[in-house]
């Protein structure tokens, strides 16, 4: 039976029609320690909540309430307005704020990479978060995709750019703060 071609999903179908799951896993978040930039903070990591893509169909008011069960307080987002529409999640930022979550909205395409000096200033504004011990997170479009394939293009890119380079930030900007310079 040949299925009609209204009825045909591509690979960007993110129809609501579709029934969500009454057993969704749970929302992961993947806590990152920050010891290497003498920093006993940890960092969250996760994909968007509510976000529906290819076989990923998220519930945002049950993950909502996984992350305030974290006790999140600030959130990174490096989607474009597009990149979260896109995910059906195009009012996430205001379901942020209306949670009390504080937003740190800093939009970068997928695939593409900030220059220096943005990187700087986003570092700059997140370790303002940890040194205030605030439960910190950090959300991209490419979190989206699967943890695995997630992890191992990450792996990929840093090597290409050198890791180095950022560590060397990070460990800058955290010596500079700790030792009371700007």
């Amino acid at each position: 039976m040949k299925v009609p071609s209204t009825m045909q999903t591509s690979e960007f179908d993110s129809s609501d029609e579709e029934p969500v799951e009454n057993e969704q896993t749970p929302f992961q978040v993947s806590w990152l320690p920050l010891s290497i930039v003498n920093c006993s903070q940890f960092l969250g990591l996760c994909s968007l909540p509510g976000c529906k893509f290819k076989d990923v169909r998220r519930n945002l008011q049950k993950d909502m309430e996984e992350l305030k069960n974290y006790g999140i307080q600030d959130i990174f987002v490096f989607c474009t307005r597009g990149e979260l529409s896109k995910y059906r999640v195009p009012n996430l930022l205001d379901f942020y704020q209306q949670h009390g979550i504080i937003i740190h909205h800093h939009p970068i395409p997928d695939g593409d990479t900030p220059d220096i000096d943005r990187c700087c200033g986003i570092l700059q504004e997140l370790a303002v978060c940890l040194e205030n011990n605030r439960k910190t997170l950090i959300q991209s479009s490419c979190y989206c995709k699967s943890q695995e394939s997630w992890e191992l293009e990450q792996g990929k890119k840093q090597r290409k750019k050198g890791r180095a380079v950022y560590r060397k930030t990070s460990a800058n900007i955290m010596g500079n703060r700790s030792s009371g310079g700007n």
